[in-house]
């Protein structure tokens, strides 16, 4: 897609769409014959080779017990080949286990004060913002928002989960690759002293490898504080399930 929930929720669910589409990437019958050391495949042939060992020990007890070299060599020999459902799963978790490591380093640490923000906005003026940070920025996969029209204690929440600012940030930042995604202004920004709100229509890029892209349309609602015109929540509301979003994954293609 750790503190920010939804990129290990993501990566997790698209590990498992990963899966269905394992067999595409299965290797051809004439690789069969051999035998790499593959570390994303470690925890399925470990299981594996454990239970084939098993065989091996109770056979020896009746036919003699063979060296350690030879029950090492048969025992690779039968192991299963570069499993791709395993590669895809591990390597998935690594992506997300080393995406969370680096999100900390992502935006530099800034405190900001009452002099930053700028306080009660026309509505006009909200608007000309928030279509500059659409447009221009491509703030849904790149986070790069106008910080100073948002409340510091703005809660950020998606179909996923709850965020505060800086981990929306570091987290979004991590999750997606923005020269691969592509994000579209579905009608006009609606801006009223209550609310901001808009529609969408993107493509993602998940920053795990096959970068894979899903699409979804959606909409946000940016709610406003009455005394400062600031905006103190981001809600984001998506057309289909995440399941279903992430269903639509392609993978290697660039968004158009």
């Amino acid at each position: 897609m750790n503190n920010r929930t939804s990129v290990a929720l993501l990566l997790g669910v698209i590990a498992a769409a990963l899966h269905d589409h394992a067999d595409s990437f299965a290797p051809s019958p004439s690789l069969l014959s051999r035998s790499p050391t593959t570390h994303g495949c470690r925890c399925r042939q470990s299981t594996e080779a454990s239970l084939f060992w098993r065989k091996k020990k109770n056979a020896a007890v009746h036919e003699g017990s063979p060296t350690t070299s030879q029950r090492v060599e048969d025992e690779e020999q039968e192991q299963p080949e570069n499993s791709r459902r395993s590669f895809l799963t591990a390597t998935a978790t690594t992506a997300a286990t080393r995406g969370l490591a680096a999100t900390a380093s992502l935006i530099p640490s800034r405190a900001y004060a009452s002099t930053d923000k700028q306080l009660n906005l026309s509505d006009e003026d909200l608007k000309t913002i928030i279509l500059h940070d659409i447009a221009d920025k491509d703030f849904l996969v790149s986070a790069d928002i106008t910080r100073s029209v948002y409340d510091e204690s703005a809660s950020f929440t998606d179909e996923i989960d709850v965020y505060t600012m800086d981990k929306w940030i570091k987290g979004t930042q991590a999750l997606f690759i923005p020269s691969g995604s592509r994000v579209s202004l579905v009608g006009d920004v609606e801006v009223n002293s209550a609310e901001a709100s808009f529609r969408f229509d993107e493509d993602l890029m998940f920053n795990i490898p096959f970068k894979p892209v899903c699409s979804l349309t959606g909409k946000v609602v940016l709610t406003r504080d009455p005394n400062t015109g600031l905006i103190t929540s981001y809600r984001e509301y998506w057309d289909q399930s995440v399941n279903d979003v992430l269903k639509t994954a392609k993978f290697g293609k660039k968004a158009l």
